[in-house]
């Protein structure tokens, strides 16, 4: 998947609604923001977090995993095959976290 197609996918699963990352339609506080992606919140326009660079908007994203230990169990096992061996699961990246929770959460599509 695509950095974009990613940051939307995770968007969505967290209730953002109208993602785009179409710059004429994106505002935020009154002022256009044409390099970033959007979504719909509250009736207006807002900068969607950087899932693949922010840790705590990874962290935010997270609690989309139920809090039985199934989901959890998946999560680290993807964690486990993305992470590069030798590395403790605890030290991934945003990116590394956010390609684990869409493959937890069966939202990840391989390219083409």
């Amino acid at each position: 998947m695509s950095p974009e197609a990613q940051r939307i996918a995770i968007a969505e699963a967290c209730g953002w609604t109208d993602v785009r990352s179409d710059p004429v339609h994106f505002f935020h506080s009154g002022l256009r923001h044409p390099d970033k992606l959007c979504g719909r919140k509250d009736g207006k326009y807002w900068g969607i977090p950087d899932h693949l660079s922010d840790l705590n908007a990874m962290h935010e994203a997270e609690k989309l995993l139920d809090d039985d230990e199934v989901e959890w169990a998946a999560y680290r096992s993807w964690l486990y095959v993305i992470v590069p061996p030798h590395t403790n699961i605890l030290h991934a990246t945003a990116a590394q976290r956010a390609e684990a929770l869409l493959r937890t959460l069966g939202k990840w599509q391989d390219a083409p």
